[in-house]
């Protein structure tokens, strides 16, 4: 039975604690203000109304449940069903409930956390490597899997660099917090992060208490009597994030209760993109889609409603796990990463992929970073796919010769300052730096290389004696977009100097010129790049 959003109801279910029902009463108000479901509703485990009581006070036929717990243990596995089955209308059949996963399950999750901690560590003038990053979920020996999404989040925070060091701890399970706090790298700086959503007594009393912190401390931390510094964040509920990826959740949920699968939004994206575009990838078509930089909200409105209806994705190395998993339920996913300079072989094999694929009368995407067709594999693919009989279509993507100075404050072009730029590879296909093609556009008045890492000294005196004065100011954007970024501003005289001093890491873009004089005072930030992705959902 097809059933429209605008009739479906949405039941915030949290465990409760004096000081953080209210944050999730002010939750619903939100969500109501966005008018995207039937009713919105709350109920607690402990405090009023409890979960079968708000249930019962449900007008709607259908009601999605998205508990606001960041486990699926004891509460959200147990306590919740259990409660929720014992309503009236549920044991008479007037309503018809359908669970998402709990917040902490969500596969945004990590980069919203991954923002908050990078914009802390910079404002207290920490690097990442000097840092350890502490998740604090509660656990419990009632449920073991009470501490796998804590672990999850803490894994992908650790394979993006948030900190020197991820780890875990629980207040009520090992390891303790207090072990963590101890194991922790010495002289390295701790963030503690309340893996909860609302956190009550234990994010404002138990956790500053056990994390060593004197009392009086100011709300963010301080410093522990060992002389280490600990900054505490707020827990889940207060990011204002949280709001856009409960409404993925519920969507996600409704779609499947409701079999609207084109009202659900990706992980962090818009759902306010809609439904599919009419040309909706036709079984035996291969889309080269191109993913955009990095962050998973810039990828195009027709890029990714050709990645929900896909039978088949074959993605890149470097697409955000975030934006995979938009991807219809049931997708394959194909992992066709491999590094720079790789064998001509492997792109053979991904040549063959997409050909078997779609004679198999597969809808096919094939997704790769940035634009399939500046500095990719794009036209080596679709020569490939016609060679083969196989109908190919393009979706350009946002190329990180773009995003990244644009997401560092710089501007490629800029009145009366530049009115040409230039996009180089510092890498040949086969590794080598391309020094000869540096070389070649340095006279542009903006010139952005890109995968400058590895050759970035030898970049920057190749274009000094192309003729740019060694004065010019340059920047270094690592990782645009991501939670991850970094900028570091120099000049071509300083800038391999500066990157080896920062730590900065591939992949890079650098952009030089005038313009580039703009990254020392900007203000532009990866973090706001995500949040704005994360409050358009819904």
């Amino acid at each position: 039975m097809s059933v429209p959003l605008h009739e479906v109801a949405l039941l915030l279910a949290a465990h409760g604690a004096p000081g953080a029902n209210g944050r999730v009463r002010r939750l619903a108000a939100a969500l109501r203000r966005r008018r995207a479901f039937a009713e919105v509703s709350v109920g607690f485990h402990r405090g009023e109304p409890g979960f079968a009581e708000a249930l019962d006070e449900t007008a709607a036929r259908e009601v999605v449940v998205v508990p606001l717990m960041t486990a699926a243990g004891y509460y959200a596995d147990t306590v919740l069903p259990a409660a929720l089955a014992a309503s009236e209308r549920v044991r008479d059949g007037r309503v018809r409930v359908t669970h998402a996963p709990p917040l902490g399950a969500h596969a945004g999750l990590p980069r919203v956390i991954a923002a908050r901690v990078a914009d802390l560590l910079a404002a207290r003038g920490v690097a990442p490597d000097d840092a350890t990053l502490l998740l604090v979920g509660h656990g419990t020996a009632r449920h073991r899997a009470s501490r796998d999404t804590a672990c999850a989040a803490a894994a992908r925070l650790a394979a993006w660099g948030a900190a020197g060091d991820v780890r875990v701890a629980f207040l009520d399970d090992v390891p303790s917090v207090e072990d963590a706090v101890a194991d922790a790298a010495t002289g390295a700086d701790v963030v503690a992060l309340p893996f909860l959503f609302g956190g009550g007594g234990h994010a404002a009393d138990d956790l500053p208490r056990r994390l060593g912190l004197a009392e009086g401390a100011p709300g963010d931390g301080g410093m522990r009597a060992d002389g280490r510094r600990v900054w505490l964040l707020p827990a889940l509920g207060a990011l204002p994030e949280v709001e856009g990826l409960v409404v993925d959740l519920a969507r996600r949920a409704a779609a499947g209760l409701a079999g609207d699968e084109a009202a659900v939004a990706g992980d962090t994206l818009g759902s306010s993109l809609g439904g599919p575009f009419d040309d909706a990838p036709e079984p035996g078509i291969v889309h080269l889609v191109g993913a955009g930089p990095g962050d998973p909200g810039l990828v195009t409105a027709r890029g990714l409603a050709l990645l929900r209806a896909a039978d088949v994705v074959v993605h890149d190395r470097l697409v955000d796990p975030a934006l995979l998993a938009a991807a219809r339920p049931g997708a394959l996913l194909v992992d066709a990463g491999k590094e720079g300079g790789a064998p001509g072989a492997a792109q053979d094999a991904i040549h063959a992929a997409l050909v078997a694929h779609a004679r198999a009368g597969r809808a096919v995407v094939r997704l790769q970073g940035g634009d399939p067709f500046v500095f990719g594999r794009g036209a080596e693919e679709v020569d490939a796919l016609r060679a083969a009989g196989v109908p190919v279509a393009v979706v350009p993507g946002v190329s990180s010769a773009l995003a990244g100075p644009a997401a560092a404050g710089v501007p490629v072009t800029w009145r009366g300052v530049a009115r040409s730029f230039a996009v180089v590879s510092a890498q040949q296909g086969d590794g080598a730096p391309a020094l000869a093609d540096v070389a070649r556009v340095a006279g542009a008045d903006t010139v952005v290389v890109l995968m400058a890492r590895a050759a970035l000294g030898a970049v920057a005196r190749t274009l000094v004696a192309a003729g740019r004065d060694a004065a010019t100011p340059v920047a270094c954007v690592q990782d645009a977009t991501r939670p991850t970024q970094r900028v570091v501003a120099g000049t071509l005289a300083t800038v391999a100097a500066d990157a080896d001093r920062a730590g900065l890491g591939a992949p890079m873009v650098l952009v030089v010129g005038a313009v580039s004089a703009r990254a020392a005072v900007a203000s532009v930030a990866h973090a706001g790049v995500a949040a704005a992705g994360a409050a358009a959902a819904g």
